[in-house]
């Protein structure tokens, strides 16, 4: 009789776990929509005022969309010049020029386009989890990613530098997707592609490479022709990259930033000797392994982080307990044939070691140690890496997926909660907002020529608000811009 009900009952809990599976998903795929509509959300104004990089951001687009040139008269640039900071690429500014046609100029709009592109990278971390090991891992691996802090305040700020990883995620799709010449082509241009948009991907593409042709050797038998073909495709779309870096046209950016940087050595009293480029380097690798940066406080630039929360979201923090917990298992001869390690070393290895070579980029470099946007391109290994405990966890136990799903909901509240609250005030200092607000309050033409004296020696404050506010062309405020200055200088009149 025990064994007659017992057989009735195994189509129930079948049934049941079916019903339970099927919650998960519609559960994660409604998350990841929310996050969508969440990112946009009050995008005008939170952060509240603009960078200084967002006032570039737009000038240069419009600029480019209405006169053919840059924000500084260059026509038709590879790289846009800003007189500061990083060129702006090719790769951000024409299809940003698309885009402004189509929704404005104005730094919300600008900030929309970066929600979009992170959002596009997240539907690739779906696609590649799907292509690797199914539709539940690709739906873990973009729940994970759409509530992930560490692109959260970035996604929302109009930077170029977020574009990065979504063409590198896309890039690793058609690499794994299948192994023809077709897919491979694609493949290296988009992997080209975000070595164009952030230069900390210049460093981590070429590592990950290394790491992906070891890691293909096991378990695809590729010729050698389509390998060489792939590095030819890769190669030629970056000749103009290499020509400018060795210029160095857009390298002044990244010489006042490496750790090797004469002033900079000269300022903490060290040398260009090998032993203290390496100490400099292992102090500030570290800097991006500590507790305060992982769990509780994130990047130290409000521009980056919230400052409440570490770059790993609990999710995170919960695969990674598992992932170590697997581990120290491994050799448990009970468990070994069902351990992940036992049946996926290889791809958990690879996810693993391009976590780590993530982080060189930014320990190379001297400003705003540690700093979660340099490592961005270890957030997809993170997502993958996370995503395949969680869902090899709800393969054990599908009851435990949902109590997973419901932590990562907690943790998007509690993060929400804090990032539409006290974040918009704690970050104002970082987002130029007095400019906005004198800007905002300017409503007669003397209003207007204090903000112009006012920010006479801050050419995109200057520009973007007359662009923007007063109808002015490209060339028109610069060429005020230009005029005031040589006043205000010829006079030694300097307003602050």
């Amino acid at each position: 009789m025990e064994h007659d009900s017992n057989q009735a009952m195994a189509p129930m809990i079948k049934n049941l776990e079916i019903w339970g599976l099927r919650l998960a998903g519609m559960l994660m795929v409604l998350t990841i929509i929310a996050a969508l509509i969440l990112r946009l959300y009050k995008i005008d104004s939170i952060p509240y005022g603009y960078h200084v990089d967002e006032m570039c951001s737009s000038v240069t687009i419009q600029c480019l969309a209405t006169e053919g040139v840059d924000a500084h008269s260059h026509p038709y640039p590879i790289f846009g010049q800003t007189n500061y900071g990083t060129p702006k690429p090719a790769t951000y500014m024409y299809p940003g020029v698309l885009w402004g046609k189509l929704f404005g100029f104005a730094v919300p709009s600008l900030r929309s386009f970066s929600v979009w592109a992170n959002f596009l990278g997240v539907l690739g971390l779906f696609f590649l989890g799907r292509l690797l090991l199914g539709t539940t891992f690709g739906l873990w691996a973009a729940f994970l990613g759409a509530i992930s802090p560490w692109v959260w305040v970035m996604s929302r700020v109009a930077f170029e530098s977020l574009f990065a990883p979504t063409f590198f995620i896309w890039g690793l799709y058609f690499f794994f997707r299948r192994q023809t010449y077709t897919h491979w082509v694609i493949a290296a241009f988009l992997f080209a592609v975000s070595m164009y948009f952030y230069p900390p991907m210049r460093l981590q593409v070429p590592l990950m490479l290394m790491t992906l042709w070891l890691y293909s050797l096991k378990k695809y038998k590729t010729s050698y022709s389509l390998w060489a073909v792939f590095i030819i495709c890769l190669i030629l779309p970056l000749i103009p990259l290499v020509l400018k870096t060795l210029s160095g046209e857009i390298q002044q950016r990244f010489n006042d930033i490496a750790i090797w940087s004469p002033g900079y050595l000269k300022a903490i009293g060290k040398t260009n000797s090998l032993k203290d480029l390496l100490g400099i380097f292992l102090t500030n690798y570290k800097l991006h392994l500590t507790p305060n940066f992982l769990l509780f406080k994130g990047d130290p630039s409000l521009i980056h982080s919230t400052g409440h929360f570490g770059i790993l979201s609990w999710l995170d923090m919960a695969a990674l307990v598992m992932c170590v917990g697997w581990a120290l298992l491994f050799w448990t001869k009970p468990l070994k044939r069902h351990n992940p390690w036992f049946e996926h070393m290889g791809f958990l290895l690879f996810l693993i070691v391009n976590i780590f070579l993530g982080i060189v980029p930014s320990a190379v470099t001297n400003s705003e140690i540690p700093n979660t946007l340099r490592v961005v391109g270890s957030w997809p290994f993170m997502c993958l890496l996370s995503a395949y405990f969680l869902y090899r966890l709800q393969r054990l136990c599908w009851p435990l997926g949902l109590v997973a799903i419901t932590l990562g909901l907690l943790f998007l509240t509690s993060f929400t909660k804090v990032y539409f609250g006290v974040y918009q005030q704690e970050s104002k200092g970082m987002f130029d907002y007095w400019s906005k607000d004198q800007a905002d309050s300017a409503k007669t033409e003397e209003d207007w020529t204090k903000f112009m004296v006012w920010h006479y020696d801050r050419d995109y404050h200057f520009r973007y608000f007359l662009m923007q506010e007063r109808a002015d062309t490209c060339s028109s405020s610069l060429l005020k811009w230009q005029k005031q200055r040589k006043i205000l200088d010829t006079l030694h009149y300097y307003p602050h």
